[in-house]
């Protein structure tokens, strides 16, 4: 398990972020997604306000949720961690799509994310490409045609 820490300037102040990792797509794949877990021991709210890594062409923020039984990947301008809280990013809920590889990546290798928080700090942390041999989300109903918006 990776854990990333990162000083906020505020004693006591920092964000912490486990297990990063990202589920091994077919070669052809052009979207990946990321998943972690975000903790905010400190005592105040924490924004990303972006994410980025040097092995996508871009990194977007998003949030899967159902919608007048529609299946919406919607788009996040931040993430808010609450003070004392944590932010799970998970298939099926908040997570990152990782747009474009600029390679192919493997299960066993590593891929960077840059986090930007709202006051300019920035967390670098390394994601575990991973296969994902566990479905863990409800399948949405894009089989029946409901699929749709943000993508």
């Amino acid at each position: 398990m990776y854990l990333a820490l990162v000083s906020m300037g505020h004693a006591g102040n920092s964000l912490k972020i486990t297990n990063p990792w990202i589920p091994e797509t077919p070669p052809a794949a052009r979207v990946m997604a990321g998943y972690m877990k975000i903790y905010n021991p400190g005592t105040q709210n924490i924004n990303i306000t972006a994410v980025s890594s040097p092995a996508f062409k871009r990194v977007e923020m998003h949030l899967s949720k159902e919608v007048n039984g529609v299946a919406k990947m919607l788009e996040q301008k931040k993430l808010s961690i609450p003070a004392k809280g944590k932010l799970i990013l998970k298939a099926g809920s908040y997570h990152l799509m990782l747009m474009k590889p600029l390679k192919r990546l493997s299960h066993g290798e590593q891929a960077q994310l840059t986090f930007t928080l709202s006051n300019g700090e920035k967390i670098n942390v390394m994601a575990d490409v991973r296969k994902n041999v566990k479905k863990r989300h409800k399948i949405m109903k894009c089989g029946e045609g409901k699929c749709g918006g943000g993508m």
